[in-house]
């Protein structure tokens, strides 16, 4: 890994990042790029001002973030351990950040999921929920609040999930992991797939019961023996021995912020892209519902769409 970004909004909860994308710097002599965005709609008394009040407020807020950024970075790179860079642009939020993202070939984008911006109103957690549909580059997203955030570290991550749901688009997921968590010596990784519940039938339809039973059976026997195949693709890899787990549960998210709760999951892995398969739900539709549920770090990989089989 070359180069990290991580967007600032002036809240203390943005910067609950900074001390997480510093240990993967370090960890793998990487750059950190800063970036602040001055938005392109203007406080609501401003709305119906005249052009040059509007262009003096986008100047004065640019100077106001440049010199927010540029101490924030000084005092991120005061240990001399990782490069740290300063950037300011304006414009859309989350376009700003795609464009930088690509403009600088980022590997990864560490973010926090709720932010208050002491420029300005509330607007990285709105960010979070766009870039996690639109970003084209893994994404960890981290808590706000100080407990959680600081749970991302390589000694605290000890047990990572990563949905399934038989696509190639959602086993992109496993391709991010090394971003952060290079080798397998102490983490335990669990596969994991979710056949869900049908609607409890009355006993009237017990025939159609009994048929529907037999086929989430049907579907927990594939579903295991694609988690098996996965396993050992993963195994050969070198990311150790994952365990491998079919959950039954009414809906996917359910099922799985189940299982994060009672296995102790640290963090999560997955794609947003997943078209579902084996397990009859697709891992993108239910991203959202993790990150914001979980309450742990969620590592997000959207791959292009001429790249989702």
């Amino acid at each position: 890994m070359k180069r990290i970004l991580v967007p600032l909004d002036g809240s203390d909860f943005s910067e609950r990042a900074l001390d997480p994308a510093a240990a993967l710097a370090i960890r793998d002599g990487a750059e950190i790029r800063l970036l602040s965005v001055v938005p392109t709609e203007p406080p609501i008394p401003l709305a119906f001002a005249d052009p040059t009040l509007l262009g003096n407020w986008v100047d004065e807020e640019g100077a106001r973030r440049r010199d927010y950024v540029e101490r924030t970075a000084a005092g991120a790179a005061r240990s001399g351990e990782c490069r740290v860079e300063a950037l300011v642009r304006v414009g859309k939020v989350d376009a700003a950040i795609r464009e930088v993202a690509e403009e600088f070939d980022v590997d990864l984008v560490v973010a926090t999921t709720h932010g208050r911006g002491a420029f300005q109103r509330a607007w990285l957690g709105s960010t979070a929920d766009r870039l996690l549909r639109s970003l084209e580059r893994p994404l960890l997203l981290l808590p706000p609040t100080p407990a959680d955030a600081d749970r991302f570290s390589e000694a605290e991550v000890r047990h990572v999930l990563v949905p399934l749901d038989g696509s190639k688009a959602a086993e992109a997921a496993l391709d991010a992991l090394p971003l952060v968590l290079p080798g397998s010596a102490g983490v335990r990784l669990t596969l994991a797939t979710v056949v869900e519940e049908g609607f409890a039938l009355p006993a009237a339809y017990l025939p159609n019961a009994i048929s529907e039973e037999s086929a989430r059976d049907e579907r927990r026997k594939k579903a295991a023996a694609y988690l098996a195949g996965i396993s050992r693709r993963v195994e050969e890899g070198g990311l150790g021995v994952p365990d491998t787990h079919v959950l039954t549960a009414d809906s996917a998210a359910h099922g799985l912020l189940r299982y994060c709760k009672e296995a102790d999951v640290d963090m999560i892995a997955l794609s947003t892209h997943g078209r579902g398969g084996v397990s009859r739900f697709a891992v993108g539709s239910v991203a959202d519902k993790l990150v914001r549920g979980a309450g742990i770090p969620v590592l997000v990989i959207r791959r292009p769409r001429d790249e989702n089989p």
